[in-house]
């Protein structure tokens, strides 16, 4: 049964060994092996690829992450973009116990700019902003709020700071992911944005609130450059459609 040649074919590339069995029933059994070394290779360049600082920050445990990966069961994805998300929600548990303290969020920070890379466009119409309208967010951003400075420097030999961060990572205009520190209220405010059904106004007074911000002049004078700053990073692209 097809059923059973595919599971076949999943134990040979991901099992630690490859049964004689599972050979037997694929057929050409070098031309297996050598498919097997073909797609362990390929996956393991493509979540070095995504984590490139975690990769050399941890070495060998990194490589020995990608191989309990694999005889764990591997991906389920079809999608190469996906690999490395997958090999991070099976790696990142590990890393938090057995890693220094700053190794967990940069790998964190690394599959956030890997996911904005790969994220979708907002292909759909788009409206003028204003503040009594629903505002529509560029799709490809990820907000983190991190325990350490990690998108700063490279990895130096004694690690980050512990320095809590909140980091607003989003495609920009000329497709590259970008790294934004946000303040309290400006990173409460794009949380309340990404998928939220409220206006502009509604929001900014129910973060104003939770935040303790009196709505003054001054507050409304940041906040104007704020927006302004958003919507030429495009990180905000308008307004939703009605």
């Amino acid at each position: 049964m097809l059923v059973d040649h595919i599971a076949a074919m999943h134990r040979v590339c991901f099992g630690e060994h490859p049964s004689e069995e599972d050979l037997d029933r694929l057929g050409s059994r070098e031309r297996w092996l050598v498919y097997r070394n073909l797609v362990r290779n390929r996956l393991r360049h493509v979540v070095g690829a995504a984590l490139p600082r975690t990769n050399e920050a941890l070495g060998d445990a990194f490589a020995e992450s990608v191989e309990r990966w694999f005889q764990e069961g591997g991906p389920a994805t079809r999608y190469f973009r996906q690999v490395p998300r997958e090999f991070h929600a099976h790696a990142a548990a590990s890393w938090k116990t057995s890693a220094p303290p700053w190794v967990s969020p940069l790998a964190e920070y690394e599959i956030a700019r890997w996911n904005v890379r790969y994220a979708p466009s907002n292909d759909g119409p788009v409206d003028e902003f204003a503040f009594d309208r629903v505002p529509l967010l560029n799709p490809a951003l990820q907000v983190l709020r991190l325990s350490h400075a990690v998108h700063e420097t490279p990895t130096p030999s004694d690690g980050y700071p512990e320095q809590p961060t909140v980091l607003c990572v989003y495609r920009s205009k000329d497709h590259r992911p970008v790294p934004w520190t946000l303040n309290p209220i400006a990173a409460s405010l794009v949380e309340a944005w990404i998928g939220g059904e409220k206006t502009v106004t509604e929001s900014v007074h129910e973060v104003a609130t939770a935040h303790g911000a009196e709505i003054g002049e001054a507050f409304v004078e940041k906040l104007s450059t704020m927006i302004a700053d958003f919507l030429t990073r495009g990180v905000l692209l308008g307004a939703r459609p009605q």
